[in-house]
């Protein structure tokens, strides 16, 4: 939203403190509580998701952002067989994963994904990572399905997924007959590139994480003793190549149609807030964040008779009902710095470390959660530069943006429709 240029209320020196000597009785302390503000939300096409912690499943979809579907990619390493003697009969193959808490979506609705084997090598970007867009080809073919519940918080419960037969018992010749394939981790790739867990686009309403280190494909087998009698069952496994070779990453797919970010591609990545009815939204996986330009600080240096910028902070509300138990606020969010080519060139901080826009929820009844952030070093780095045009921008931190996929709706919280409120604290000589 665009608001007027600015109004401002004299506030009561006494209120802050300036530092000895700084304020004379001919001074005070203006409050400028309504700048010029344009918002808008831009997407980035680009969100590092590989090596990640959390292995993410499943989709979700809303009104605002749109669908989102989540496909995990995964090496797996030939793993250290120990092959007892005796005669050894196979019983199964699966892949064994352990919750690790995170959920979000519909908990009534299955989730369903084909376990589908990767027909290309994975490789990094010449950079080091991939991304949410990263995309390697899949066999048509499945080796399994799986259909589960969201199962709110669960952490730590397994799930095993039923595989092929017909594969389990190759695998299962393999590493009996001690073949080249499963001696070391290159051959054992070549001949097995990874797995993917595909879910279909657009089809599922919740999306489950697990912990990437605990994922293994194992073929179970047991020791026949004699024609009566058998041992208990045992197993091979081939655990994800979590080391430092090893590669994995959650390819994250957006789709904006039929929701408020529509045409978000064609409008080069960004939207105004007055063409999604007055809102901005956030959303890790999706690249979708909201970008705060505040033209009004150019004015600052025109403002009165020997101005001096004291202070500045910004607050943002999610719209009501936009947030429940199965999609929880986070407690805080990043803040970074963009240019005017929205390309994000540092995040903002102090000498002290990192500035974050931190949840508050207030104690009276009836008041919304909302978001606040202390925006200070961008209006003093603003007005050092004589003011660079750059602009603000709200939303997942780094190492959370390809391990989640909740939406954030920011909304006006009063009659004025300004998405958002703005505090500038200046020190004006009165004379």
């Amino acid at each position: 939203m665009i608001a007027l240029l600015f109004s401002c209320n004299l506030s009561k020196v006494e209120e802050f403190e300036l530092g000895q000597g700084f304020v004379s009785t001919n001074s005070g302390v203006v409050l400028i509580d309504t700048m010029k503000i344009v918002t808008s939300t831009v997407r980035f096409d680009s969100i590092v998701t590989s090596k990640l912690s959390r292995i993410l499943v499943g989709g979700y979809q809303n009104n605002y952002t749109g669908s989102v579907t989540v496909i995990p990619h995964f090496e797996i390493n030939s793993g250290a067989f120990t092959i007892p003697t005796g005669t050894l009969v196979y019983d199964s193959l699966v892949i064994r994963m352990v919750k690790d808490g995170y959920f979000i979506g519909d908990t009534t609705k299955l989730i369903t994904f084909n376990v589908n084997q990767i027909s290309k090598t994975l490789k990094l970007n010449t950079d080091g990572y991939l991304y949410n867009t990263s995309l390697f080809p899949h066999y048509n073919q499945n080796i399994g399905q799986a259909r589960l519940y969201p199962q709110p918080h669960a952490t730590n419960k397994e799930i095993f997924v039923k595989l092929s037969d017909n594969f389990g018992n190759e695998l299962f010749s393999k590493i009996n007959n001690k073949l080249d394939t499963m001696q070391t981790s290159a051959f054992f790739k070549e001949y097995f590139k990874g797995v993917a867990l595909v879910s279909n686009l657009n089809q599922n309403q919740s999306a489950v994480g697990f912990t990437h280190d605990s994922t293994s494909v194992r073929v179970y087998y047991h020791r026949l003793l004699n024609e009566v009698d058998t041992k208990v069952k045992t197993f091979y496994a081939f655990p994800v190549d979590a080391s430092s070779t090893g590669i994995w990453f959650n390819q994250i797919l957006h789709n904006a149609d039929g929701s408020l970010l529509q045409g978000i591609s064609q409008a080069k990545y960004a939207i105004p807030s007055s063409s999604t009815s007055d809102m901005t939204m956030v959303q890790p996986g999706s690249g979708i964040y909201t970008k705060i330009r505040i033209p009004g600080i150019s004015y600052l240096k025109g403002y009165g008779k020997n101005v001096a910028f004291i202070g500045s902070s910004i607050r943002v509300t999610p719209l009501k009902d936009s947030y429940s138990n199965l999609n929880p606020l986070p407690d805080s969010l990043a803040v970074y710095i963009i240019d005017r080519q929205n390309r994000i060139t540092s995040q903002l901080s102090t000498t002290a470390g990192n500035i974050y826009a931190n949840k508050v929820t207030p104690i009276g009844f009836d008041q919304l959660p909302y978001y606040e952030v202390n925006v200070t070093p961008f209006f003093t780095s603003e007005i050092a530069a004589g003011f660079t045009e750059n602009s603000l921008l709200i939303g997942s931190t780094a190492s959370k943006a390809g391990k989640a996929i909740n939406p954030i709706v920011f909304s006006s919280s009063d009659q004025k429709k300004d998405i958002v409120k703005m505090n500038v604290y200046c020190y004006i000589d009165k004379q």
